[in-house]
């Protein structure tokens, strides 16, 4: 909960009030506080005031240290009331540069800075949101220098499912630079006896974290080989792939929603407030998803993709695709396949959010960038696209062709979502891949 003083109280507190210092606090006032004046996300919606009538008792640390209770990272549970809070002790991997600006759902905008931590026992580090004031001094005195690492404690975060499984700062958060007990003890002599392996997974940490502008493409069978225990939930590879098989009936064309992608019978041109996601303002454009399988020679993997990178893979638009799909147009098609099988492309892919959820890896497309074309034979192209082009309907499809050009945003895709693909589709997401 958040504290405030006024006016002059806030001298008149100023020796009163040592931060991380633990107080019991009676005769404060509670009272509701406007959404406006929240200073954080997760602040309660009310806030403490003093008056002559408060009476502020410190606690002497050494006590208040028993009502810490320091819970190892693999026990924190992965599905719990987001208003439940843990204390944690860990040791600084990574400490992000500088905060970002985030515009919270109620239109605030905020600083979060991320630091990773690890004890003895967790296979992953854990990612911690400092929100806020925690994210200026308390960030900087954690920086770690390179082979050097300091054991902390942080209390009173709330468990996060960004990245799968996270943590997050509270109102109530406390970092302690200098954790004491029993537990801290333990971690700060096993840190002591593990310097190689701390300096190995810190700097794998910051590479990925700060990767060179050199684009490097991985094999599939390389992926397929990495265990997840050795895997962070940060990494990103890129593969080079062609599509060497593609078929017919895995492309699943139909007319939608332009904003929520759901099936509409309302004729294309009109424009409608759809009766699923209730927005205003939408029009039926074609929609498409294409199922598959992409190679790079040392393994294959399955890979879903929507409209707008559908689009960028067949050099078509969702109309022509939506025509050819309909109208059985084998010529057209065999063009495709032969264009799909020659033509290379890089996908960026991580590791599914099963990883720092149950240390289970699985890998998927990222959200941003995720595909990029590569060079490959003018000839062949010119070919094919000749073929594909000669299909084409009249011109009175440029009106619909524009309608379908709306802007969609790539989202992560998981496996459990991808069994949900039929009813939800491709509104939030151009291309999924999965294994």
């Amino acid at each position: 909960m958040r504290g405030a003083l006024f006016d002059d109280q806030v001298n008149i507190y100023e020796d009163a009030i040592k931060q991380n210092r633990v107080y019991e606090i009676t005769n404060a006032l509670i009272s509701p506080i406007k959404p406006e004046y929240k200073s954080n996300h997760t602040d309660l919606d009310y806030q403490m005031t003093f008056s002559n009538q408060t009476i502020l008792q410190p606690i002497d640390m050494d006590d208040a240290s028993t009502t810490i209770n320091y819970q190892p990272i693999s026990g924190l549970p992965r599905a719990t009331d987001y208003s439940e809070m843990f204390d944690i002790l860990g040791i600084v991997l990574f400490v992000e540069d500088h905060s970002r600006k985030i515009m919270t759902a109620k239109k605030r905008e905020c600083n979060v800075r991320e630091i990773m931590v690890i004890d003895h026992i967790t296979p992953q580090p854990l990612s911690i949101s400092v929100w806020d004031e925690l994210d200026e001094d308390d960030c900087t005195m954690l920086t770690p220098i390179p082979g050097q690492f300091k054991t902390v404690g942080l209390t009173a975060l709330r468990v996060s499912d960004y990245k799968g499984f996270s943590m997050t700062t509270s109102s109530s958060t406390i970092i302690i630079h200098s954790p004491v007990g029993e537990k801290a003890e333990a971690l700060s002599a096993w840190m002591t006896n593990h310097q190689t392996a701390l300096t190995q997974l810190q700097s794998k940490i910051y590479h990925i974290k700060m990767p060179m502008p050199v684009v490097k493409t991985t094999k599939i069978s390389t992926l397929r080989s990495k265990k997840a225990k050795s895997t962070l939930q940060d990494e990103k590879h890129w593969l080079e792939v062609a599509i060497p098989n593609a078929e017919l009936h895995k492309i699943n064309a139909y007319m939608g929603c332009s904003k929520c992608a759901k099936c509409s019978t309302i004729s294309p041109g009109r424009t409608y407030t759809c009766s699923t996601c209730s927005k205003p303002g939408c029009t039926t454009t074609p929609k498409i998803t294409f199922n598959c399988e992409i190679s790079d020679g040392t393994g294959t993997l399955p890979m879903t993709t929507f409209t707008s990178t559908t689009e960028q893979l067949f050099k078509m638009s969702a109309f022509d695709i939506y025509h050819m799909r309909h109208s059985d147009d084998d010529q057209a098609f065999t063009a495709l396949q032969e264009l799909l099988r020659v033509t290379t492309f890089r996908v960026q892919v991580g590791p599914a959010k099963s990883l720092s959820i149950n240390n289970i890896l699985q890998w998927e497309s990222v959200s941003d960038n995720s595909i990029a074309p590569t060079d490959i034979t003018e000839e062949v192209l010119t070919d094919a696209a000749t073929v594909i082009c000669s299909t084409q309907l009249n011109p009175s499809a440029n009106n619909l062709e524009q309608m379908s050009h709306e802007t969609v945003s790539p989202n992560l895709q998981t496996p459990k979502n991808l069994k949900k693909k039929a009813k939800e589709d491709e509104a939030d997401s151009p291309l999924m891949l999965h294994t």
